[in-house]
């Protein structure tokens, strides 16, 4: 290992410690991607010094800018061989051999140095493709300027990373997937893969195909996987998951991706390449057993999705059939479940007040044996079978996590009187003929995960102020109508004193006096004279 100045080092900047901008390029689901590095391979950009290991190159150069990261990086790579970090600016490497593959997970925007030229994106990434060898293979990322990340983010804080960014005024970049592709072929390279990831560019969690986004049979799964990946943990205006439903329904979901990470090559794959991964055998074990072909296949396609799930990376594949299918450590392999969520055929039915399809589909989701799985995490099959994807919960958890997630979708007016998750989710109980039973949320139960945006925290805001607007309403009508009958009844106790104290209600007081007296003496008589048995 040698580390080595080429001119251009920030003696003082570092990139990876995070205190002067997001931190480096991070997530365990971009390893599978380092894997495939093969010959001489130039990393360049900020990379989390934890996805170095997944590299199998034994020639390395590893590009930063700072020297405290350049420092840090031979110390952590000192026991490798054939490992060189170089610290300078991108404009150096002209001087240095070409190399066979070059990873760029960070993009090209964090390269420039304040001791080196002023480069544009498009220079920059000029630099980058005169250093690749013919027969070469680039891995890069770009950021999608308008993708979900930024559409659902707060205004953002100016960092000391971004004092020469140009970002999406540089009129040099690439704006959009398909004119970074035309950038790409206009230098003679060929784009072999293509992902998309999320929920950010900087720590990815999920990683899909522009192909299989579109794809009808894996729409309810990557909902789900996306769902779970983008879950928000700070304060942003739009809760992200929903924006990617809606994506995901409408095709649109590769052009609001965070960032594109494209691999391409300076020719064509020759017939039969492959990533080197092995094909494996399918496990008996899991939900619906894949079985595997009869002869196995040395070089198979790489995957087409791969999701962090729990610390586990979960891959969806494509059988050289066609028929998907997805690997997960804890469940093996099975096919990848087609049909639609269970909480999107609710809502459908809800909207089009189908009151006995509602019934069914709570009946028969909360009689199965997955009645504690979520309702946005369950597919309904063509079949009318119920396909889990996650765990299940207890069922009530799962019941008030679909009332959470009704009312912050804004459609508590579909339902009688949902005051509160906790009436809703009543309700739903008895329509799917469960008792009910009222459950608090614990916060180990997943009623109202992540972080709320303000889209929803307004729209609770709403609905609480109408709450309360209608329960003064009733308070104000009960103040009214107890004003009105304490009236009345001062009005009627006035006009008893008034005839208790006139002439004809004297008379009156003296004859029924009289006439009590008078019945008192004929009783008394009739029991002295008549005779006794």
């Amino acid at each position: 290992m040698s580390l080595r100045l080429i001119g251009g080092e920030m003696p003082v900047w570092s990139d990876l410690d995070g205190r002067h901008g997001p931190g480096p390029v991070r997530g365990e689901v971009l390893a599978p991607l380092l894997a495939t590095v093969t010959g001489r391979a130039l990393v360049v950009g900020p990379l989390d010094p934890a996805l170095l290991d997944a590299v199998p190159a034994d020639d390395l150069t590893v590009l930063v800018r700072g020297i405290p990261d350049a420092e840090t990086l031979a110390a952590r790579l000192a026991a490798r061989p054939g490992v060189t970090v170089l610290c300078g600016s991108p404009e150096k490497l002209a001087t240095e051999p070409a190399y066979d593959t070059i990873v760029a997970l960070d993009g090209i925007q964090r390269l420039a140095s304040t001791e080196g030229a002023d480069l544009t994106w498009d220079e920059t990434f000029a630099l980058l493709a005169a250093v690749l060898r013919p027969g070469g293979r680039l891995l890069l990322a770009a950021e999608n300027h308008l993708g979900m990340h930024r559409l659902v983010a707060l205004p953002p804080e100016v960092t000391d990373s971004d004092w020469a960014e140009a970002g999406e005024y540089d009129p040099d970049r690439p704006a959009g997937l398909e004119r970074l592709r035309d950038r790409l072929a206009d230098i003679g390279l060929t784009v072999t893969r293509t992902y998309t990831a999320w929920p950010t560019p900087i720590a990815p969690t999920a990683l899909v195909t522009p192909e299989l986004l579109v794809e009808p049979e894996a729409r309810a799964f990557l909902t789900v996987a996306l769902d779970r990946a983008c879950e928000p943990s700070t304060t942003v205006l739009t809760d992200p998951r929903r924006l990617v439903a809606q994506a995901l329904r409408h095709d649109a979901a590769t052009i609001l991706a965070p960032a594109w990470i494209l691999q391409a090559e300076r020719t064509a794959p020759e017939p039969g390449r492959g990533t080197g991964r092995l094909w494996f055998e399918a496990p008996e074990a899991g939900p619906a057993p894949f079985e595997a072909p009869a002869a196995l296949l040395p070089f198979p396609p790489p995957p087409e999705a791969m999701v962090m799930v729990d610390g586990d990376r979960v891959e969806v594949m494509r059988h050289p059939e066609g028929r998907l299918y997805w690997y997960s450590p804890a469940d093996g392999t099975a096919l990848l479940p087609s049909g639609h969520l269970l909480e999107q055929l609710l809502i459908v039915a809800a909207l089009r007040r189908d009151l006995p399809t509602v019934r069914e589909l709570l009946h028969r989701w909360q009689s199965s044996p997955h009645a504690g799985v979520a309702a946005d995490q369950i597919v309904v099959t063509p079949g009318h079978d119920l396909a889990p994807l996650t765990p299940a919960v207890l069922p009530h958890a799962a019941l008030r996590r679909l009332a959470v997630r009704l009312l912050d979708a804004g459609l508590a007016y579909l339902w009688p009187s949902p005051a509160d998750p906790a009436e809703l989710s009543l309700t739903l109980a008895a329509l799917a003929g469960r008792a009910p039973e009222p459950v608090a949320a614990t916060g180990n139960e997943p009623s109202r995960p992540g972080t709320p945006g303000v889209r929803e925290l307004l729209a609770s805001r709403d609905r609480l102020a109408q709450e309360l607007a209608e329960a003064r309403e009733r308070e104000a009508w009960y103040e009214q109508a107890l004003a009105d009958r304490e009236t009345e009844l001062r009005r009627a106790r006035g006009l008893v004193a008034l005839l208790s104290g006139s002439p004809t209600a004297r008379a009156g007081k003296l004859m029924l006096a009289g006439a009590r007296r008078a019945r008192r003496t004929a009783g008394a008589v009739a029991r002295r004279v008549l005779p006794r048995d």
